[in-house]
Order: C-alpha cells, then structure tokens, then sequence
C-alpha cells in the first residue's frame, strides 16, 4: 500500500516548488485593451500628451482673463460674444482665450454675456499634459497591468503592448465517479456518481490570478492519464492531477508522476491538503491535488499562486490598512471625498500621500496605493492623523517597495526601470514633491530616500549648507547621483531669440515656472536675485509645475516661451536649450536605511556601468563622481 508518512512542511513545499521555477521570458504583443490582468515584458512610455491640447474644463464660455477683471457682483460686466466664445467640457480652447467661465455664473443675451465676478488665467482650463506627458514612463516592465493602467495606456495613445506569454495551465479531473453536467450528450445523475465541479473551480481561481487554463475531459481510466502525458504535456507548464494522490487502489496519480518523471514531494503537514504531490516531468510542474473540494482548493491556493508569482515575477494584493497622513489633506464639508494616495512604509508605520485629485487625472488612480474615504461631515484630515486607508496594493509589495520623496528628474525612472528588470519582486517609487519637501519628509520621518540638488546662495555648494540647517540632528549621509546641466529650454529653433535670464522680462516672453520648494525653482530665484531681476516683471512666474517634463511640454506646446529645466528633457522634446551651468542632483539617505539590503541593491544599481551609460546615453549628464559619498553625519 503507498504511504506519504514522510511529510514536509507547507513552507518548506512552498521553498521548494519555487526553487524549481523561474520567470517565463517569451513575450507577445496583444491589443491594449485585452491587456488587463497581463504583465508587462518591457516599460511602457507615453506616445501622446492627455489632453493632447488645452481644453475646458467646464461648460461655458472661454475668453481672455484680461476681459473680466472689471466684473464686480454691484457692476456687472457686458462682454460681447464675438469676445466670449461658447465651449463644452473637453473643446478645445478658441484662439485668444485663456479661462473659461462656467454657464452657471454667467446671464446669456442674444449678442453678449453679463458676469458678476472675474476669472482668472487657466481658470476651468486643463492644460496640455495635466494628466500623462509624452516620453514619460507610464508603467514599469514586470507590471500587473490593472483596468486603471489599461486605461491610462489608451489614453497615451498605444495601441499595442507588450507582455509576457500567461503560464499555461492544464486541469485534469479523474475518477470512475465523476460526471460533468455540461456534458453535450446529457447526463443522468445515479446513484455512486457525483458531479465534477472541483476543475471547474479550480479552472476560475487559475484564470483570475492570471494563468491561461484549459480543463481537460473527465479521466477514468490510467491509461487514459497516461495518454495525455505523451501527448499534451509539452503544450502546458504546469499540469494539475485532481484526485487520485491518497493510497486507495484506485489512486495512481503518484505512479504516474513517478513512471513519466519524477515525484519532488507527496504529503504536505497541513489539513486540509495533506495528500498533494509536487513532482516535474519533462521541465513540466505536475500536481496531484486532492479529490475533497476543501481540501483541492486549499492545495491551489497554497502552492499554485506562489508557482504563478514565481513564473511572472509578480506579487498579488488587498486589504484595509492603518496609515498616517504625511501631509494635511482638505476637503469640503457636504461630501464623501475619496482621495487616491501613494503609501509610503517606514518600519512599522504606513505613511499615505495624496495623489493629484482630479477627476480627469485617470493616472492617478492607476499609480494609487490606496484610497482614503473623507466622510461628508469631516473638513479633511490633518497631517499626522491616523486613518483607515483600503488598500489597492498588498502589503508584501509596499514593504518590499523602496520608496523616494523629493526632486523630480527621469533618472529616476532609469533606477526604477532597472530595479524591475533584475529584481522583477521589488519596485522603486518616486513621489516629485520638490527637494525641500523631501528633506522636510526624511526629518520627519516620512521617508529614509529623497533627492535634492539645492544651492545655497552664500556658499555656493549645492546641498550639504541645506542638510546641515535643517537635519542638524538627523545622521544621513549624502550621495552623488549625478552631475546635470540645468538651463533654459526654449522652443526648437528659438524663434523668440532668447539668449539669457535677462530675456525673460521682455513683453513677449511668457515663462512657466517650478513649483514652490523645488531645487531648480531655488535655483532660478538665486540667478534673478543675483541679477537684480524683479520676479514680477517676469510674465508667466506664478504659473508652477511639479516635473521638468511637464514644463517641457508646456514650451513645446508653444503655452509658454520657455522654462528653466535640464538638458536632458530639452533633448527629449526635440527643444533647443541655453545651458546656465551645472549642478549637482544627489541622493539623501538616513543611516538606518543606508546598511539595510534594500539599499544595497539600489546601491549596486547607482554604481552600475548600465545606469551610467543609460545616462550618458540621454545626455545632459555627468557621472565621473555618480555614487560617490560627498558627506556624512
């Protein structure tokens, strides 16, 4: 009689079936919109800007902001309607307008509209790129690909994506019992037999993790079982045996295994489950799971999901989680607000960062860790509240995620691109919140990673005067990750003839600026201080964008004349550049974090003679001194 006395543990089974698989390499190129629930085999990078041009934002009427500031609630303002130009939401812009005005605060005559109160610039406008900008990353390789990405992938315009071929499945149910009730000659239930529906499930929990299934007929013979082992094992990577694996007489399932390959282990320490046998035959991952439905689909979801994670190199999620506000977030009293968030985990804490809430910003909800529900009768949440958040991503995966907050630049996707290309299990967030926030979050304890490139207007040194004002008391130590040209980016061909800062005053110059606390903001208001150059007579200053590429496509649009920015992104557009100098872009990290593993990988990345030459590929870039130690306390 077979016995299976010698039992191994679930997390030693577990050890071992992984330790037989690797990720599958073969790609293929599907629609996008069939992509859902694929996994991406290369990065994926926008091909349009969404909007792809400046849109209402609301019904109404688009004019020039200048044209209402006379409005006032006890002088109303007449304004002709051959200067107020009718839009719905998501028209593009007419020429010579700037702001629209929404239907709901305006009085409609024949020939003009009258308004109570002025716009101002952009009002009710969304701007090109608000939502994706062209070149950008959109997902990374080794990528879940979920309906939010799907759709965020649409509307950056590809069509076609890459990804890797699905693990393929194939579910045998055997046994003289058995009968399928979807048989298409009928069936006639008797006394001894009963119905098969463990394959049908077990077919539905493999298909909604991901692997391509096919459920074979019923098997009631060993010789029929044989048959399929000569003949269909090479089209699959995993086969599952259901029944037949404990020690009756008419269980030949380990037989079988063993006959055709070989048996890897037969009984698992755990119950329900105890009889599934794990054994390889041909390179093919063969499972004998057991008859009881509990105890099948127990044995699934043990071994058959981390078998999947293992083949694609990707992890699954869910849950309700407990995290702190890392930032206060407003919101209105009368509504239910659900804001979308990054998470951010540090030791034992989850720290959420509200994304852009914009309810035309579908990225944001593809990039969300989680959501945040603000109930109608609470005004918001301060920073460092505690609050429930649902998870959209697992807690494995935003523990293993190593996270940054700070300085935006596209070396940033480099490392992340990377990161997913050799360690496919972890994943590297970067959240553009300006260099002075990040080391604000890194005090704080927020963050252990940010990036910075901020020069101090005495000494001339970039960073380091910083780190010392404000983390005093704070042991980090401070990394180059490279040395980049920062200037002004002007429209191919610079038909405006701009030569310098001091261009930027003249009346037919309009600028667009970084946000508030960025290092190239500060950079830019050390130029103008030190050329005496008055920040208001600089037409366009008050208008902030978060990234070097978003002021890109701002100047490529023809929206602005041109933005201080990096080489490397004037090179991407296609836009001409007038270099101001160089600057260092470095890496801040806390002590604790610097000696833990997850650093040492991004480490050994940073160090890496591919991420160097992947920067010197991009240009605009220095790396003689990238992962080298400038200071330490």
């Amino acid at each position: 009689m077979k016995r299976y006395l010698e039992t191994i543990k679930r997390e030693e089974a577990i050890k071992v079936i992984s330790s037989f698989a690797s990720p599958i390499e073969e790609e293929e190129t599907i629609p996008t919109w069939d992509s859902v629930g694929r996994i991406t085999s290369r990065a994926v990078y926008a091909r349009f800007s969404s909007p792809a041009f400046i849109c209402a934002a609301m019904d109404g009427y688009a004019v020039d902001f200048k044209d209402t500031l006379d409005a006032d609630v006890n002088n109303p303002l007449t304004i002709s309607k051959n200067n107020a130009f009718y839009v719905n939401t998501g028209d593009p812009l007419p020429k010579g307008t700037n702001a629209v005005i929404m239907i709901e605060d305006i009085e409609e005559l024949s020939s003009s509209i009258i308004i109570r109160r002025p716009v101002y610039l952009w009002q009710n406008i969304r701007m090109i790129g608000e939502d994706i900008i062209e070149s950008d990353m959109v997902i990374p390789k080794n990528h879940l690909i979920t309906p939010y990405d799907m759709g965020m992938i649409i509307s950056a315009g590809i069509k076609e994506i890459n990804v890797r071929r699905r693990p393929r499945l194939l579910i045998i149910p055997t046994g003289k019992e058995l009968i399928d009730i979807f048989d298409k000659n009928g069936i006639l239930l008797k006394k001894g037999h009963l119905i098969d529906f463990n394959s049908y499930t077990i077919m539905k929990l493999a298909q909604k993790i991901g692997f391509e299934t096919k459920r074979h007929g019923i098997i009631r013979e060993k010789k029929e079982l044989e048959e399929i082992f000569n003949n269909l094992i090479e089209e699959f990577d995993v086969i599952i045996i259901n029944a037949g694996t404990s020690s009756g007489t008419e269980d030949y399932t380990e037989e079988i295994i063993r006959k055709k390959g070989k048996i890897i282990f037969h009984g698992v320490s755990m119950m329900p489950g105890k009889p599934t046998i794990f054994g390889i035959v041909k390179e093919k991952f063969v499972f004998g799971i057991p008859g009881y439905p509990v105890s099948a689909t127990l044995s699934f979801k043990m071994f058959l999901e981390p078998l999947y994670e293992r083949l694609t190199g990707v992890k699954r999620f869910y849950e309700e989680e407990e995290v702190i506000t890392a930032f206060k977030i407003p919101s209105r009293i009368g509504i239910e607000e659900i804001i979308r968030v990054n998470i951010v985990s540090k030791d034992n804490s989850y720290f959420a960062i509200p994304l852009p809430r914009g309810a035309s910003i579908f990225s944001s909800m593809a990039r969300a860790d989680g959501l945040i529900f603000i109930p109608e009768n609470v005004e918001g949440f301060d920073e460092g509240e505690k609050i429930k958040c649902t998870l959209l991503k697992s807690r494995p995966y935003l523990k293993k995620r190593i996270n940054l907050i700070g300085s935006h630049d596209i070396v940033l996707d480099i490392l992340r691109d990377i990161i997913r290309e050799r360690y496919s299990e972890y994943d590297f967030m970067a959240t553009p919140t300006g260099s002075l926030s990040g080391i604000i979050a890194l005090k704080r304890g927020i963050t252990s990673l940010c990036t910075t490139h901020i020069l101090d207007e005495v000494e001339k040194i970039y960073n380091i005067p910083l780190i010392k004002k404000y983390l005093n008391d704070t042991p980090c130590i401070l990394i180059n990750l490279a040395k980049r040209i920062q200037g002004l980016i002007v429209q191919k061909g610079n038909p405006k003839r701009i030569k310098g800062i001091e261009d930027l005053i003249r009346e037919d110059i309009v600028f667009v600026n970084r946000q508030f606390g960025s290092g190239t903001r500060i950079l830019f208001d050390t130029i103008l201080k030190e050329k005496g150059i008055k920040k208001l007579d600089i037409k366009g200053y008050d208008r902030e964008e978060a990234s070097h590429t978003a002021v890109a496509i701002m100047v490529k649009e023809s929206i602005a004349d041109v933005a201080m920015g990096i080489f490397s992104v004037a090179k991407i557009f296609s836009l001409d550049f007038i270099p101001l100098g160089e600057e260092d872009f470095d890496l801040l990290v806390s002590k604790d974090f610097y000696h833990d593993e997850k650093f040492k990988m991004l480490m050994e990345i940073i160090e890496s003679d591919e991420f160097k030459q992947r920067l010197l590929y991009i240009g605009g870039y220095k790396v003689s001194d990238t992962g080298k130690i400038k200071f330490e306390q």
